[in-house]
């Protein structure tokens, strides 16, 4: 497969376009591809294809087009493409794959050679990148403002490439055949300076001295039109080598020091790194802002320690040295070793100052006259300064040059926020494939080709650190006899790993180690920042949330969060979006080396102030959608402080999609825990499966669940195990095992008769009889349908009255008692709106139109179902939005709207998938096969009841009446 992106959108299939849809489809599908084996979250591809306003129909037209893309793409052997992630999707591209990453790979390699002098090397490899375009990339789409200015990116990359080019021809002797290709782009891009000299220099050596006087003049027409300035010192000089006719505009030897672009007096920099792999994007950002006639002058580059931000300073110095040809300073601050402390401003401006040419005695001591110096010194000079490591804004502010003509270069662990008239730049880890290449350059080719699944493991357990990826990629250099396999073995160990991450001069403990000491030998504020870090260790929940740390610490959620602004600023944490933080793996493990400090007491009451807090927090999320009932038993007590639960169902969904990883992590360690921990893990399971699993959360639900059924048996806890064993047959009844659901489900009844419990008995009778009824027996499942119905009446208690009433309408229907059916419905309707349960409401209106799609009243069914997923949309219940999406199917064919029914049997599938429900999924791939045949469309038909075919193998035993009056009977295989 071949996906292009410099020019129109295009994938081809052997050597054939594949059909990519609609315009929002195919937006999707380059987005995707600018961010390519990236998880790239639902918010942020909702930015990109629509901007704000967002529709409220944008979560669900996703979705949509996601499916979509999904078929599009998957290849005839079935291997997926396009992937669904935690919060996102990542699409799946191959090394050879994408023209824009082929690009980028060839461009950076022109560059090198052209910094390194091999101009014959330079041109071929940027004429190759160059031709890889085909014309403007996703011209032929309307772009979203954010997509439009991804685009204008890569315009620039396009541009930067084209002068780099065009530069390595001008030292390689051309002239006349760059005339017309250099007046174009500087007509098309009137405010490039370094093209209006390439166009000086080509036009100069064709004889034509006039022409390179009039684009000079041109060029600074138009400067000061646009823009108000002049031109910079480097089109000055040229223009006065033509003036002089100066023997250097004719001279093609290939140093690039000898260019009459490029004549530096001075450069302070370190050797640029022969091993910078990648970071083509942030140098291509970093070189716009700094190009012609910048509107900033500083660029601050920010991430966390060991993430390669030094090596790019210097590598993007090295690249903007033709536009500053007063030189280049560079210093290192100091604000990143753990052993030597932040230099003074004031001895950084000194020393400053003696570099550029001022006798010693001259230099000021005082700070402010050093300033003031240093600044008169360069100005007007075009100069260069690289700031690394900087400890603060403070510590930067005074070194930053002023003049229009020279700029900075500024690095740091933390986003120097405060910085005047700058442009701001995170640095982020290396994607997969950069990062084996860069091991690949220190440890060898061979090695990594040898074992290349190793390299990969290598760069994973390194968490994609520029920093760890070099030490391993050292140590294996200086270990030639080593396979990459054991080190591989060596590294997967948690407790040894920052110990073998160390080599000669480079540690990744030594890394973070400044941050955190600083913190914990601070004021009490930051003394709880790193307690705050510490617990963090303690207690590996995968997101780290506000309201997680706040019952960690003990403290409000105020508190909490104002210590993890502090762990983002010092990067030990990373901000992902209000409220919510992630952590590097290395850095989690340094925070678990940490947590010694808290004693074995204290991180068990961290750990069950977190489960007490989830156990709330689940609770809520239930009677938000059932009129305040929930499955556990709930002691009466106040709110803590740290307790943060939902409020609002938009709320709930929002708590579980922050929290749902953090509380199966959470069940797991404490129902290993000593003491009373785990009957604590064992009452927070119970109270969170159904949440989940009605969420969509389906594997994370199996998780805890079977965990429960294993902890609740080993502690004798009688009640809790009925209730998992009770819940782990709803999981498990989607996947088609009826005899384990069934088993499970006569073990819970078993021992909750043993209790006396009537309201988990009447539960168990009531999933008995849905069982019964999946499995086309509708005879015996209005059996357990009424004794559980007769139990929870007796109770009196309306919630489960409803939900056995709503639930026996249908068996009632197939079974004769069509009346019966609609006045339980009705009865159900009734009782959840009064009692305010928005679930039971959901739940209801999905079943009233069923009965009333079977009985053929086709607008008061649509009308029912429609008002039943808006209900299930505020309670996200994922299985009765499917279950009423596919009655719409039925609708829809009713009324002959082939189109609307194919669009809800894909919403569906979808759906059904989420909660992981193989009947209901089959059942929706057939239930499209019949849509496609109502319409015409027989060739499709076929394909897709061959699927449900397939699709329905591992649920042959469950056949729902009422989805085989609606569709017929799955087709089962010949």
């Amino acid at each position: 497969m071949r996906f292009g992106i410099l020019g129109a959108l295009t994938v081809w299939l052997d050597g054939r376009p594949l059909p990519l849809g609609s315009s929002k489809q195919r937006l999707l599908c380059a987005t995707l591809l600018l961010n390519a084996n990236e998880v790239l979250s639902t918010d942020y591809l909702a930015d990109m294809l629509w901007g704000d306003p967002q529709p409220a129909s944008a979560a669900a037209n996703l979705r949509t087009y996601a499916h979509g893309l999904r078929r599009t793409l998957e290849t005839p052997i079935g291997r997926p493409r396009l992937h669904r992630r935690t919060g996102g999707y990542l699409l799946e591209v191959g090394p050879d794959e994408l023209d824009l990453v082929e690009f980028q790979a060839v461009a950076a390699r022109g560059r090198d050679a052209l910094a390194a002098g091999d101009l014959a090397a330079a041109e071929a490899s940027l004429e190759t990148a160059l031709r890889l375009w085909r014309g403007t990339p996703l011209a032929e789409l309307p772009l979203p403002p954010l997509l439009a200015q991804r685009v204008a990116q890569l315009e620039e990359e396009r541009l930067l490439t084209e002068e780099d080019w065009v530069e390595a021809r001008l030292s390689l002797g051309a002239s006349a055949d760059l005339v017309g290709r250099l007046r174009k782009t500087a007509e098309e891009h009137p405010l490039r300076q370094r093209t209006w000299g390439q166009l000086m220099v080509a036009l100069y050596r064709t004889g034509d001295v006039a022409g390179a006087v009039a684009a000079y003049r041109r060029a600074r027409q138009t400067l000061a039109d646009e823009t108000g300035l002049d031109p910079s010192p480097a089109l000055d000089q040229i223009y006065q080598d033509v003036l002089n006719h100066n023997p250097q505009l004719t001279d093609t030897a290939p140093a690039r020091s000898r260019s009459p672009l490029l004549r530096p007096p001075m450069s302070e920099l370190p050797p640029s790194p022969a091993a910078l792999v990648g970071r083509q994007p942030e140098i291509a950002t970093v070189l716009s802002w700094l190009g012609d006639a910048p509107e900033r002058s500083v660029v601050a580059l920010h991430g966390p320690g060991g993430v390669g931000k030094s090596a790019l300073a210097v590598r993007i110095a090295s690249q903007l040295a033709d536009r500053y040809p007063g030189g280049t300073l560079y210093v290192d601050l100091q604000g990143a070793d753990a052993n030597l402390g932040p230099l003074h401003p004031v001895d950084v401006v000194r020393r400053f100052l003696r570099a550029l040419g001022v006798p010693g005695n001259a230099v000021p001591s005082e700070l402010g006259e050093a300033v003031a110096a240093y600044r008169s010194e360069i100005a007007g000079r075009g100069l260069l300064a690289v700031l690394d490591n900087a400890h603060n804004a403070a510590q930067v502010k005074p070194l930053l040059p002023v003049d229009p003509s020279c700029a900075a270069i500024v690095t740091s662990r933390q986003m120097l926020a405060t910085l005047p008239n700058s442009h701001h730049l995170a640095i982020g880890l290396l994607p997969t494939a950069q990062a084996v290449t860069l091991l690949e350059a220190d440890c060898g080719a061979d090695r990594v080709a040898a074992q290349p699944s190793m390299a990969t493991r290598l760069v994973e357990l390194c968490g994609h650190l520029p920093l760890a990826i070099r030490i391993v990629g050292a140590r294996l250099a200086s270990r030639p006899e080593w396979p990459l396999s054991s080190f591989a073995d060596r590294l997967a160990d948690p407790a040894q790993r920052l110990d073998e991450l160390e080599y000669d001069d480079l540690s990744v403990r030594a890394s973070v180690r400044i941050a955190y000491t600083t913190m914990e030998r601070g004021d009490p504020r930051d003394q709880r920042c790193a307690r705050a870090f510490r617990l963090i260790g303690a207690v590996p929940i995968p997101q780290i949330t506000v309201r997680a740390v706040a019952s960690l610490l003990g403290e409000p959620t105020t508190v909490a969060q104002t210590a993890l602004d502090r762990l983002a600023d010092q990067r030990l944490v990373d901000p992902r979006r209000p409220g919510t933080y992630g952590i590097h793996d290395l850095l989690r493990l340094y925070a678990h080396e940490q947590a010694g400090v808290e004693s074995d007491t204290e991180r068990q009451a961290a750990v069950e102030r977190l489960i007490e807090t989830y156990l709330l927090g689940a609770r809520r999320v239930e009677q938000l959608a059932n009129a305040g009932w929930s499955p556990t038993p709930e002691e009466a007590s106040a709110v803590l402080p740290w307790q943060d639960a939902p409020a609002t169902p938009a709320e709930a969904t929002a708590w579980l999609a922050d929290e749902h990883a953090n509380l199966v992590e959470l069940f797991t360690q404490a129902s290993t825990m000593p003491g009373d921990t785990p009957r604590l893990a064992a009452r927070l399971a119970w109270a969170s499966v159904a949440v989940l699993h009605r969420h969509g959360y389906r594997h994370e639900a199996f998780t805890v669940i079977d965990g429960a059924v294993s902890v609740t048996t080993r502690l004798g806890m009688t009640l809790e195990l009925g209730a998992a064993l009770f819940y782990r047959a709803q999981l498990t009844k989607g996947a088609g095992n009826a005899d384990a659901v069934e088993a499970d489900l006569a073990r819970c009844l078993e021992l909750t008769r043993s209790l006396g419990n009537q309201a988990r008995i009447s539960a168990c009778l009531d999933s008995l009889g849905n069982l019964r009824y999946r499995q086309g027996e509708p005879v015996e499942a209005l059996v357990f349908h009424e004794e559980a119905l007769a139990v929870r009446r007796a109770l009196g208690l309306p919630l489960p009255i409803g939900a056995s009433l709503s639930n026996m309408a249908q068996v009632r229907f197939d079974n004769g008692q069509v009346a019966e059916a609609f006045e339980g419905v009705d009865e159900a309707l009734k009782l959840a709106r009064e009692i305010g349960a928005t679930g039971l409401e959901g739940a209801a209106l999905s079943m009233r139109g069923r009965l009333l799609c079977r009985t053929g009243h086709w607008a008061d069914s649509l009308s029912s179902l429609t008002e039943a997923i808006v209900c299930t949309e505020a309670t996200n219940d994922l299985h009765t939005r499917c279950e009423a999406h596919l009655t719409r199917v039925a609708t829809h064919l009713g009324r002959a709207d082939h189109e609307a029914a194919l669009r809800d049997a894909t919403r569906a599938e979808d759906l059904a998938m989420r909660v992981g429900d193989h009947y209901l999924r089959a059942v929706a791939r057939w239930a499209a096969s019949r849509a496609y045949a109502a319409a015409g469309d027989e060739a499709s038909a076929r394909q897709l009841a061959e699927q449900a075919r397939e699709l329905g193998r591992p649920v042959s035993a469950y056949r729902e009446p009422m989805y085989e009056h609606f569709f017929g009977s799955l087709p089962t295989a010949p």
